[in-house]
């Protein structure tokens, strides 16, 4: 279980960063990025990132924290899953 919410909350984060970098680029007029919903063109951010002299690190922190994330959702899916099947040997073999 610990996995599971672990995963929701770096899910959540990333979330977080994404809604950030689309209020950046609606704040400079682009308000499309709000509602692209998951076609938002990272590279369009990352030209207007450079101008506006942004650190680039926030946006490799995101997908850093969606790739762990959804990580440890597969991995608490399995233990879980993994414990239940396990729980439900015991019981019918006891």
């Amino acid at each position: 279980m610990p996995f599971l919410i672990a995963g929701g909350i770096l899910l959540g984060s990333g979330i977080a960063l994404d809604l950030m970098f689309r209020l950046q680029m609606a704040r400079f007029g682009q308000w499309s990025p709000l509602f692209k919903g998951g076609s938002f063109n990272y590279a369009e951010y990352h030209r207007v990132r450079i101008k506006q002299g942004w650190p680039a690190w926030p946006v490799y922190v995101m997908w850093a924290l969606y790739v762990c994330g959804i990580g440890l959702l597969v991995a608490g899916f399995f233990v879980y899953v993994g414990t239940a099947a396990a729980r439900r040997v015991g019981t019918i073999s006891g």
